[in-house]
């Protein structure tokens, strides 16, 4: 836990991606993840999480579905959705929190 505070303590908006190797839709999510870096690069930080690999936090932030895409900024979760989700909408929401 103490690992997921120092990557939230970022000045850019932070995006996790919440996934299981076994999960289709998790898989998909890879390419919007590579786009988001390719359109945004440093100004975004991109971090995926394996559930099966971190229960704890997966439980401390109540990750039911997959994949759970979950937008922190300025320490304070600001976007969450379960699902497949577009790069578009996801740029989108992470250009609100750019500076």
């Amino acid at each position: 836990m103490d690992k997921f505070g120092n990557i939230v303590d970022v000045n850019v908006p932070v995006l996790f991606c919440f996934y299981a190797d076994w999960h289709e839709t998790s898989v998909q999510m890879n390419g919007v993840l590579k786009e988001i870096v390719t359109q945004l690069g440093n100004k975004v930080k991109v971090v995926k999480i394996d559930v099966d690999k971190n229960k704890e936090l997966t439980k401390a932030l109540k990750i039911n579905g997959l994949p759970t895409i979950v937008i922190f900024n300025q320490r304070e979760l600001v976007w969450r959705g379960e699902g497949f989700h577009s790069s578009n909408l996801l740029i989108t929401e992470l250009v609100k929190y750019l500076q």
